[in-house]
């Protein structure tokens, strides 16, 4: 009678046992599922959009939480990149490199100039909110400025990158 009801209670413990296991799998198949869809959900609403200028280009992207990114692109290689939060109608946002300068700007910016060294200076073309100057060989960027349509003017200093030995 003993040895029966051990081997009772071990049928009785292997089932609760494969009940509780299937159960974490079923369980499991349903939170991936889940987890699926709010990855594709948030995917779906970034939007990427970029602004040809010649061989060069700025491509914007928008993400869910009013997070703007950006690159700067001269052929198949990027040349700068940035990110702004909620960018404002009177702000601009940059990346330079030591070929060229684009960024983002806000409804109220009316011009971006580049200002070089050697006394040389580029106005950046603007197109659909984004602005792009390419720099001329033999000069570098010292600074850029964001002009508005009320005319005022604010400068930022460009620091020169740290070049490897």
């Amino acid at each position: 009678m003993a040895r029966a009801r051990r081997r009772f209670a071990a049928v009785v413990s292997l089932l609760a046992g494969a009940v509780a296991g299937a159960a974490a799998i079923l369980s499991a198949f349903g939170a991936q599922t889940t987890t699926i869809s709010q990855a594709k959900a948030a995917e779906a609403t970034i939007t990427t959009h970029s602004v040809a200028y010649g061989h060069s280009r700025i491509s914007v992207q928008v993400r869910p939480g009013g997070l703007t990114c950006f690159r700067v692109l001269q052929g198949s290689s990027t040349v700068g990149r940035s990110c702004a939060m909620q960018l404002a109608p009177d702000q601009i946002e940059y990346a330079s490199s030591p070929h060229a300068v684009g960024g983002i700007a806000g409804a109220e910016v009316r011009a971006v100039i580049v200002r070089l060294s050697r006394k040389g200076t580029v106005w950046a073309t603007r197109r659909s909110s984004t602005f792009f100057a390419a720099v001329p060989k033999g000069y570098a960027v010292r600074s850029v400025v964001k002009v508005l349509r009320d005319g005022k003017r604010q400068t930022f200093t460009v620091t020169a990158p740290r070049r490897q030995p």
